[in-house]
């Protein structure tokens, strides 16, 4: 063997050695990881509510492990699958006892969750839930807590809304007699006249529901009209309400939170009455939700997103419950980490601190117990009462072509009432109030924007030509819902929300039609010019009326979405742009905040924010860049390859191997302020002009190459002089090569 070679080989091995030995060095010092149980239905009946937990947790786990995890130790969950069982919920607690977890994600039933309950309090883990509502849960076991309100509440919530909205002269009220139904009527019966209500209750033994005919029938002969309210928990309801509808009643069915899911008419899909009639169950189902994508602000509408990108299917309020849960847990974590740092303790994660670990961790959850220490959740600022839940806002949806939508009005919670006029708002018949609770009574109004035709985007002056159809439909005659404006609308004549193309009445809903045609300003992002995705946005907002007493939601139906929320339909309306492709049309909700006191006394001690409506309509488009580079970068390239061809010069042509890259950095640098006038004044550096200046670069590297070879010549070293010629094409060649290979994996589709 060469002398040579096996001095490669060595600097090869002792490489390789070092690598070996630096990433075992990697691996022995990296913290352990801090493990928290997720139990949950992940099979049995519950099953797609338990998975849908289970990626919305993944989710909030992956954006903070992607951030170095918790004071530098990553997050890993230890999966318990609950079969929706009771009895092995309870033997899963305590394996998870017996196990490193600091602590449970979980459950998704609340009887699973109050079997598993006493396990966790005994052994002193903290446990949290983003679903399990049974009132028990959380009121008589302080290791565990809950991101959402407990069912009395809830339930509460259904019959202000009754009595608000709805005003019905009549209830009868359907309930289990398990944990939850009797939580459930409890809170109901409180807040709704005895006159007026009906309970009958429904026995549950081993997880089936006894003696159910005769209740039922009896329910259902109840004469004269009203509404039935279902208090039972989602592995018992699709059962109650199958039987009320197979005994005649056609109207008005409110269940709890559980059914508030398309993923809920499953259980009625396979019966005989829907294959026959679609919407024989459905039909007039409404349910009460903590969480509606349709009307939910921006950072539910990117965890939509997120969560359509990973599952592939879109979230309900279970995802976004345990979303939110796993949030609280997060920051519970690094309060303790934060804690360990400073003070010598927290998390310490030892064989013999699992018990001080688990107790630390329900210190930290039981501390975001204020406004000052809450957590942002995807509806708001999350924090801990006294009984360990979080009181979330109840909204009402109802089922419709197979769709949960918001019902079209909403009581809003007014907890903070520092500078409102409450008195004068009651008499105007925008507040409510029970006992010491008080509602803004907000009017829904369903939105579409159907765009007719894009025909012109001028990048250079920041704006976008944009012909449209805006329509809304909502309850009651108010014309206030329409007072709205478009900020970017260059044109204010194009649109006077007092004179629509159309107006009426349709479906019970006050109905109206405008279109607009008009240049709107835009804020377009060209880093990546001219491979660029640019997102038009057309935006409206609503500054005479208060987002708690109006909001705007997406129309579902007369937009005929995806179940992702976006619209793929060209119709033609981009066909006017030759050099953009259309990706989608998205639709979300948007408010606009403000914190100004606008002078006035009342609010200068208050910490409440004002809130307006709005919406906005985004279209995605992508540039056709191959259609651009052949029309302005042509030039460019055969550039490149007159440049390449001099490194192949002879040396009789050493004049030449010099001044045709200067001309051409010339040449190119005039095409370069060609290509930056249709761009205009931009304050960074977009892709295009990075592929010039490594152009440039290229080029001075040619120059070299050529003056080189040249004092080699001279200094009669032509063998070296020939190599330095290969070294100067190689690394050309490369360059290109791997500017190619590096554009087309950023932006190939």
């Amino acid at each position: 063997m060469k002398p040579r070679l096996r001095m490669w080989l060595a600097v090869v091995a002792g490489v390789a050695l070092v690598l070996a030995i630096a990433w075992a060095v990697i691996l022995w010092t990296r913290p352990e990881p801090i493990r928290i149980a997720f139990a949950n239905s992940l099979s049995g009946p519950s099953a797609p509510a338990g998975t849908e937990s289970l990626v919305a947790t993944q989710l909030a786990i992956d954006e903070v492990n992607a951030k170095g995890g918790v004071n530098g130790r990553l997050i890993e969950l230890v999966l318990f699958d609950d079969a929706s069982d009771p009895a092995v919920a309870r033997a899963n607690a305590q394996a998870i006892a017996d196990s490193p977890c600091v602590a449970v994600l979980g459950h998704y039933l609340s009887s699973t969750s109050l079997a598993a309950a006493p396990v966790y309090k005994a052994a002193r883990v903290p446990a949290l839930t983003g679903s399990a509502a049974a009132d028990d849960l959380t009121s008589t076991n302080d290791y565990y807590f809950r991101a959402l309100a407990p069912v009395s509440a809830q339930a509460r919530s259904v019959a202000e809304h009754l009595r608000a909205v709805m005003k019905e002269p009549k209830v009868r009220l359907v309930h289990t007699r398990d944990s939850y139904g009797k939580s459930f009527a409890r809170g109901f019966a409180a807040a709704y006249p005895a006159e007026q209500l009906h309970v009958f209750g429904l026995d549950v033994a081993a997880g089936q529901i006894g003696s159910m005919g005769g209740t039922l029938e009896a329910a259902a002969q109840e004469p004269g009209p009203g509404v039935i309210v279902v208090g039972a928990a989602p592995d018992f309801s699709p059962d109650i309400i199958k039987a009320l509808r197979r005994h005649g009643i056609k109207g008005t069915i409110i269940a709890s939170q559980g059914a508030a899911r398309e993923s809920y008419l499953q259980n009625f899909a396979n019966e005989p009455e829907e294959k026959s009639h679609p919407g024989f169950f459905s039909e007039n189902l409404y349910a009460a939700s903590s969480l509606m994508f349709d009307s939910a602000g921006v950072a539910a509408q990117a965890f939509a997103v997120d969560y359509k990108a990973k599952a592939g299917t879109s979230p309900s309020w279970v995802a976004g419950g345990a979303y939110d849960a796993a949030r609280l847990m997060i920051d519970a974590l690094k309060r303790a980490a934060v804690h360990h740092r400073f003070m010598g303790q927290g998390i310490q994660k030892r064989s013999d601190s699992k018990v001080a670990d688990r107790d630390r961790v329900r210190v930290a959850l039981a501390a975001i117990d204020s406004p000052k220490s809450a957590v942002v959740g995807l509806t708001g600022r999350l924090y801990f009462n006294a009984n360990r839940d979080i009181p979330r806002p109840i909204r009402m949806g109802f089922f419709h072509y197979g769709r949960f939508v918001t019902a079209p009005q909403q009581l809003v919670r007014i907890d903070q009432p520092d500078g409102i006029d409450l008195a004068a708002e009651q008499e105007k018949g925008h507040v409510i109030a029970f006992e010491d609770r008080r509602y803004w009574i907000q009017r829904v109004v369903y939105t579409g924007i159907d765009i007719i035709r894009v025909s012109r985007i001028d990048v250079k002056q920041n704006s976008f030509n944009v012909d449209f159809y805006l329509w809304m439909r909502f309850a009651g005659d108010d014309e206030a819902q329409t007072h709205v404006e478009f900020p970017a609308l260059l044109d204010r004549g194009a649109f006077d929300p007092a004179r629509p193309i159309q107006a009426g009445h349709e479906d019970g809903l006050s109905y109206r039609l405008y279109r607009i045609n008009g240049d709107f300003k835009a804020r377009f992002d060209l880093h990546d010019y001219p491979f660029d995705t640019q997102q038009l946005h057309l935006h409206f907002q609503n500054t005479e009326r208060r987002r708690e007493l109006i909001t705007y939601v997406i129309d579902r139906f007369g937009l005929r979405l995806a179940d992702d929320g976006s619209s793929r339909a060209e119709d033609g309306a981009y066909s006017g742009l030759p050099l953009w492709r259309f990706l989608g049309l998205t639709y979300f909700v948007e408010s606009l905040s403000s914190g100004s006191t606008l002078g006035k006394a009342s609010l200068f001690g208050a910490e409440a924010r004002t809130e307006f409506a709005g919406f906005d309509a985004t279209i995605m488009l992508r540039r056709s860049s191959a259609i651009y580079m052949l029309k302005n970068l042509l030039p460019l390239f055969l550039l490149v390859l007159v440049v390449f061809a001099t490194l192949f010069f002879p040396e009789t042509m050493f004049r030449e191997r010099v001044t045709i890259p200067v001309t051409s950095i010339l040449a190119s640098a005039v095409l370069l302020v060609a290509v930056n006038s249709q761009i205009g004044d931009v304050g960074y550096t977009v892709v295009v002009e990075e592929m010039f200046y490594i152009f440039f670069v290229l080029c001075l590297m040619a120059m070299l190459a050529g003056y080189r070879h040249e004092k080699l010549r001279d200094a009669g070293r032509k063998r070296v002089a020939v190599v330095s010629d290969h070294v100067a094409q190689i690394i050309y060649a490369g360059t290109v090569l791997a500017i190619i290979v590096v554009l087309y994996r950023r932006y190939a589709v």
